[in-house]
């Protein structure tokens, strides 16, 4: 019996035992081909790179836009975004105008997408689908030559995987979206190495052994170039940091937690692959001036914020604190969101809490009494308090707050927007994203 990890073969038995879902997702996929080739009939003009991974890819992808901005124009196009749609997408390291986007939607994506309707009802473009074309349409305005293109959920069956790309990167593979990807990390595991490519280089900061050989093996069988990061590359990101002037690298750079250090060292290693000639130590000076927002984020002196929303995110965020504020108290104000154990996310964070507040968030929201439910077996000592609206818990948590202690706001990217988005239109928008749908289908139950 071969003991080898037959990925093309378990794909194949996972795909036909779910047919009617893999077909449609894949499906999904070639229509927004047939879109790309109704716009760009020549081939889209930007040379495409997509990043997959359960943690990381956001920070990768801005890595990689602010070093390939040496050799050309850069771009990426990212998700989610905390408070402004418009923060998804980003040419040379600054985000594009709201003009921009309406025009791109206005003009290019909207008449496209009205038209595809018209055509057949079941071709009615999605949210991700249209941000991916907008992005296409900014960077082709902005004449990008390289933009990096983040997945949404997984690998395989994400739309951005319909896309022509000369390289590919897949950060590492933890816990999230189990509902979608699979309870298995091998499951997981094989849903993400799907963005490999035959021919096409894919690079990945992966370390578990078990994983990386299923993502040897399903580049094997793809015919894609392997190129494995490991902590001999994110040493040398380190050696090169360190010859950077201390007036060159400011506190509140990205490379200062280890986990971003080997994201660095991931975009380090692909734009080397891509640009052999460019300047590594330019490359790393650029990365030290990387902000991404929501990633410990200093909102003031005491209070910060982290979008750090599965278990992998919040242990690194555990980690970051822990190294940071080792005698500093720590009131957590969290929420959770989506369909995410409550226990696995938030338990990283209960020996490091003095209080912890559970509020919800508007949009994928768990309510706040049933994460408070969930976590009473594991909170031991901490004190938990539950406070429903957003806000209001962020008022309390400061009234409650010792001279020394900081407020860290984490657990869910929806709540932090509720609490900080400081213009009240967009804060409304993205809480009741989706309200229409909704209102519709109620209606059509009652009739």
């Amino acid at each position: 019996m071969n003991d080898a990890f037959d990925a093309q073969y378990y794909n194949t038995v996972d795909q036909i035992y779910h047919a009617q879902w893999s077909l449609a997702k894949l499906s999904r996929q070639e229509l927004l081909r047939q879109s790309i080739h109704t716009l760009w009939p020549h081939g889209h003009p930007s040379r495409l790179i997509q990043i997959a991974g359960t943690s990381g890819k956001g920070s990768t992808c801005r890595f990689l836009e602010a070093g390939l901005q040496l050799v050309s124009k850069a771009g990426t196009f990212t998700g989610p975004h905390l408070f402004d749609y418009c923060e998804r997408f980003s040419i040379d390291g600054r985000i594009v105008a709201r003009a921009d986007v309406t025009a791109a939607w206005e003009t290019v994506v909207k008449p496209h997408a009205l038209t595809l309707t018209l055509n057949n009802p079941h071709h009615t473009l999605s949210f991700h689908e249209i941000g991916i074309l907008i992005a296409l349409t900014l960077f082709d305005w902005h004449q990008v030559e390289w933009a990096v293109m983040e997945t949404g959920i997984g690998g395989r069956y994400d739309q951005t995987t319909a896309l022509t790309v000369a390289a590919t990167a897949l950060t590492n593979v933890g816990r999230d979206h189990e509902h979608l990807l699979g309870a298995m990390t091998w499951q997981r595991t094989l849903d993400k190495v799907g963005i490999a490519r035959q021919g096409v280089p894919l690079f990945t900061s992966e370390c578990v052994p078990e994983t990386l050989q299923i993502i040897a093996a399903a580049c094997h069988a793809t015919d894609a170039p392997l190129h494995v990061v490991d902590h001999h590359d994110v040493e040398r990101l380190n050696t090169l940091r360190a010859t950077i002037s201390a007036d060159d690298r400011p506190d509140a750079s990205l490379l200062s937690s280890a986990h971003q250090q080997r994201n660095a060292a991931l975009a380090l290693a692909l734009i080397q692959h891509v640009c052999p000639e460019i300047d590594i130590q330019q490359v790393v000076q650029r990365f030290v001036s990387v902000r991404f927002p929501g990633r410990f984020w200093q909102v003031s002196e005491w209070l910060y914020a982290d979008i750090a929303h599965n278990p992998d995110k919040i242990s690194a965020l555990a980690c970051e604190l822990e190294q940071k504020f080792p005698q500093v108290g720590k009131l957590f104000v969290v929420g959770v969101s989506g369909q995410r154990s409550v226990r696995a996310t938030l338990s990283p964070l209960l020996p490091l809490a003095k209080m912890m507040i559970v509020t919800g968030a508007a949009f994928k929201g768990q309510a706040a009494r049933q994460v408070q439910a969930e976590l009473e077996d594991l909170h031991g000592a901490v004190p938990l308090l539950v406070i429903a609206e957003p806000q209001q818990a962020l008022a309390v948590a400061q009234t409650m707050r010792a001279a020394e202690d900081i407020i860290i706001l984490t657990g869910s990217t929806y709540m932090i927007d509720q609490m900080l988005n400081p213009d009240p239109y967009l804060r409304t928008l993205n809480a009741t994203c989706g309200w229409r749908t909704r209102e519709t289908q109620a209606e059509g139950s009652r009739t």
